[in-house]
């Protein structure tokens, strides 16, 4: 059973869509090299709440990449952590239990 990850966020006073967009594009090769990773898109509010949304293979695999989400090991993330509001963020993780292909 997969399971999806939906990150909340806002971003620092100042930055713009279009920078909050390039940042998280610049996190991908980071997603993508993870075990388990499968989907990932980025998704937004007229008012600027931002939800990451990463489906993993399983609990696992989403609960280790948690402990690998370090800039000083992966640096491609570092433009993606400094524009985050930190007080904003809320993760949560759902098991999916139906989907079109079910």
């Amino acid at each position: 059973m997969s399971v999806l990850e939906i990150v909340r966020y806002r971003v620092k006073d100042g930055v713009t869509a279009d920078q909050a967009l390039a940042a998280w594009d610049k996190s991908q090769n980071f997603a993508k090299s993870q075990a388990g990773f499968m989907t990932r898109k980025l998704a937004h509010t007229e008012d600027g709440i931002y939800a990451d949304i990463t489906e993993w293979s399983d609990m696992a695999a989403a609960m280790a990449v948690m402990e690998e989400f370090k800039v000083d090991k992966y640096p491609e993330l570092a433009d993606l952590m400094n524009i985050l509001d930190q007080d904003s963020i809320e993760i949560q993780h759902f098991n999916v239990s139906g989907s079109e292909s079910s």
